[in-house]
């Protein structure tokens, strides 16, 4: 979740100028599939690795394993040290993120040492430690993550939608497991985890940034470890999903004050209805977050603010969300903007200066997604993986653009009409 609130303002059109030329090269198709978006500007070389190891491939009663196994991974001994830190000692990083369908691996370094950075992680994804001191000391980091999870109202509310949006499989598991099922991870499960899904089939590896003089040796060595068969079958739940519809979940947690998260369907990236999604997900957020569309919503106080929206699109099937912390002012600000902008758009069509504002955001969205290089080579990742080509930019961007008045209200009546409603209270007798 990495799409919070994002200003706009006339520096959108200056960061377009500044950000680099990148160019979609054309790569051989091979196991895994391997998409370089090359800049010839970028001070830097990165590559991300996504494999199909997500939430949903994991037992619902070792939730938690995915992320387990990622750690575990990047605290392997490569050359007496652990991958991060080697990694590091070369001039490089690596993170990962652990996601519905998939984990991504990052990996970055100056380009004279990209090489070698990638070696080291070939190394580990070659000869991985799942060890019981291993997973022990992973175990321990993902619980302390699960642990602070709890207490970020956001990260609960969403967590909640996607337990029932994504119920068909094990994807709306939470992202670190929970501190009981953590405790039942054996290293017999996490090296048959990594043994069944860190495969090529279904695997996307995106080179970015410089591309000389390491980044297509890099890619050979990692593609080059990864066993050419399938992922292991998805974990079904038993459960059917639930549509977004008027629903609504509570639940409590150690917070200063409530959270209002409304979760409502979305397309997916390649579907012709994302461009106007995308536009109406800017203009709602933007509305309240920002003041940014007095035509359509009062410009808010101060104790408003804390009110946002996020487009989920990496996850199957998409969604969107809105947002109130309570802790600015009245949650209940999230349900009013939305009923205030799908009203309005329904009622009639926005104005061509207010179609005009609404495509900016979206515009200027997507250009703050796309600022650095593990942002962009992400996206390319995820929309090549859900159908929309390898090059996002060239077919969002014109997308957004041409979105007429009549595809936004069209857009409002399909999706924005029903939500599930996730409540997130303090605890009674809190301090």
């Amino acid at each position: 979740m990495r799409m919070l609130l994002r200003a706009l303002s006339v520096a959108v059109a200056s960061l377009a100028l500044m950000l680099p030329a990148f160019a979609a090269a054309p790569v051989p198709a091979a196991t895994p599939r391997i998409i370089e978006i090359a800049s010839a500007s970028a001070p830097v070389t990165g590559m991300q690795l996504f494999v199909p190891a997500g939430l949903d491939r994991q037992p619902r009663n070792r939730s938690g394993l995915a992320a387990v196994v990622a750690q575990a991974l990047i605290e392997t001994p490569v050359n007496g040290l652990a991958l991060a830190l080697a990694v590091a000692r070369a001039g490089g990083s690596i993170t990962y993120t652990v996601d519905g369908q998939e984990t991504h691996f990052y990996l970055e370094a100056a380009p004279s040492h990209f090489a070698e950075a990638a070696s080291l992680f070939a190394l580990a994804l070659t000869h991985p430690d799942f060890g019981p001191v291993a997973i022990e000391s992973a175990a321990a980091y993902v619980t302390q993550r699960a642990s602070a999870s709890n207490g970020d109202g956001l990260s609960v509310g969403a967590a909640m939608f996607r337990s029932i949006y994504l119920a068909k499989t094990n994807a709306g598991l939470p992202t670190w497991g929970s501190v009981a099922t953590i405790a039942q991870i054996s290293p017999a499960d996490a090296a048959d985890f990594f043994r069944e899904n860190y495969v090529a089939r279904g695997s996307i590896i995106v080179g970015a940034g410089a591309a000389a003089p390491g980044l297509s040796e890099g890619e050979r060595m990692v593609a080059a470890v990864l066993p050419d068969r399938d992922a292991a079958e998805i974990v079904g739940s038993g459960r059917l999903p639930v549509k977004a519809r008027s629903r609504e979940l509570v639940t409590h947690r150690d917070l200063p004050a409530a959270w209002i998260v409304l979760g409502y369907d979305a397309p997916a990236p390649g579907s012709r209805d994302f461009a106007p999604v995308l536009v109406l997900e800017s203009l709602i957020g933007q509305a309240v977050g920002r003041g940014l569309a007095p035509p359509l919503v009062s410009t808010p106080t101060d104790a408003e603010m804390p009110v946002g929206s996020l487009y989920l699109f990496d996850t199957v099937p998409s969604a969107v969300i809105v947002y109130a912390n309570g802790a600015g002012g009245d949650p209940t600000l999230a349900v009013r903007t939305v009923a205030t902008v799908i009203d309005t758009l329904v009622a009639a069509p926005l104005t061509q200066a207010e179609l005009a504002l609404a495509k900016a955001q979206a515009t200027g969205n997507m250009l703050f997604e796309e600022a650095t290089i593990a942002d962009r080579s992400w996206l390319t990742g995820n929309f090549a993986r859900e159908g929309a080509g390898d090059d996002y930019a060239a077919r969002v961007l014109p997308a957004i653009a041409a979105v007429t008045p009549a595809q936004l209200r069209t857009a409002a009546k399909r999706y924005f009409t029903h939500y599930t409603t996730s409540i997130v209270l303090p605890r009674e007798g809190r301090p």
